[in-house]
């Protein structure tokens, strides 16, 4: 009985693979469906490429930044200028060089003119915000660094070349601890 059904299961098969044959035969220009032109295998062998932007040979640039000092009379970027060029994916390294407790620290990369700004409405958020507001004038921030901590940021620099700033967004620090982000 098993084989019975075996031998009729092939033959269904061996039916239903012999009309899904996707030669059209009821064309005049259409050989059997065994013959088969180098051209046609070629034009059944098409295949359509979609490009996309390979983001793994996008420039990069690395910069490292330090925040010095343990009063806030002596904190301070010890870079005051960061140089990256245009859209270029930028990897910086942010050391916090401080000890004491009080002195946390982040970097956030603003618009240019806005680090005062964006300092002022940083206080108002927070630290549940991380110190950093939302606005169209912030183009990258880093989350704080507690002292002798060391936080990495990654972003793509503007398009535009100018000198964008950055500045601590941690209450009172902006005072002291801002520079200038030249993007040529």
């Amino acid at each position: 009985m098993k084989r019975y059904f075996l031998n009729g299961s092939l033959v269904c098969c061996c039916f239903l693979l012999w009309n899904c044959n996707p030669v059209d035969s009821t064309s005049e220009d259409a050989a059997s469906s065994e013959e088969l032109t180098a051209e046609g295998a070629v034009d059944s062998a098409i295949a359509y490429v979609v490009e996309e932007q390979d983001t793994t040979l996008q420039p990069v640039q690395e910069i490292t930044l330090h925040a010095i000092g343990n009063t806030l009379e002596e904190i301070a970027y010890k870079e005051d200028t960061l140089e990256v060029k245009a859209e270029v994916l930028v990897n910086l390294t942010f050391i916090n060089e401080g000890v004491d407790m009080p002195m946390m620290h982040n970097v956030v990369f603003t618009a240019p003119g806005m680090y005062k700004q964006v300092a002022m409405a940083a206080a108002e958020v927070g630290a549940s915000g991380n110190y950093v507001p939302e606005s169209p004038a912030v183009i990258a921030a880093s989350p704080m660094a507690l002292p002798g901590q060391t936080v990495m940021l990654e972003f793509i620099s503007p398009s535009i070349p100018g000198a964008y700033q950055y500045v601590c967004t941690y209450p009172d620090h902006w005072h002291r601890m801002h520079g200038v982000l030249l993007v040529k």
